[in-house]
């Protein structure tokens, strides 16, 4: 029989989980209808979820652990889809390449409001900085791994791995914060097939 207090700890995770995505899911709402996270207090961030300022404190410690976690969730689903590229690059798969273009597009435009909140605050809190910097970091070295496997099968250019990876990277992160949040979702294809092109022709030999 399972412990019951495996089943105990296991629905106090699920509750703590659904209150977190919670207040995400309402701090990116206050975002998209243009507050700024920087001037958004935790009254604000608090009642907007539904719930009572004490009770997030007990979910968060504060506006910028908020920010992190945030963070590390966006982040997680971009490494998510980007890793339907990294596994296969030694396969010189245009068409695959895409597919993975179009998903983390996918995620820009999904979740804006959350690169919007992750941006302001990274601004002025160094701990969100300094944690949105390490998980691009570590995009990079997936990334570089990914260029270091397609060199190793004899599919991909010279480059050097590590800078490479580091310029594309953040080129698509720039490109999501700056392009495909204002720009009409009807003209992300046209941008998917722009960055597959620059992915493409600056890696393989093909």
């Amino acid at each position: 029989m399972p412990s019951v207090t495996r089943s105990n700890k296991t629905a106090r995770k699920e509750r703590r989980d659904a209150m977190e995505q919670r207040v995400i899911t309402a701090t990116e709402q206050l975002v998209k209808d243009g507050e700024s996270f920087a001037e958004l207090s935790v009254e604000q961030l608090a009642s907007a979820a539904g719930i009572s300022r004490s009770t997030f404190y007990v979910h968060f410690e504060d506006k910028g652990d908020l920010a992190r976690r945030m963070t590390k969730g966006v982040i997680a689903e971009l490494e998510g889809v980007s890793g339907e590229w990294w596994s296969t690059a030694d396969r010189a798969d245009r068409e695959q390449l895409r597919t993975a273009v179009n998903a983390i597009i996918d995620v820009y435009q999904r979740r804006g409001a959350a690169f919007t909140t992750v941006s302001q605050a990274a601004a002025y809190d160094t701990t969100v900085a300094e944690e949105l910097r390490s998980l691009m970091q570590r995009m990079i070295v997936a990334t570089r791994d990914a260029i270091e496997l397609g060199q190793a099968a004899g599919v991909m250019r010279p480059v050097e791995p590590k800078e490479t990876a580091a310029v594309l990277t953040w080129m698509i992160e720039r490109v999501g914060h700056q392009l495909l949040r204002q720009t009409d979702p009807s003209g992300h294809a046209k941008i998917a097939d722009t960055i597959t092109d620059i992915i493409w022709s600056t890696l393989y030999r093909t």
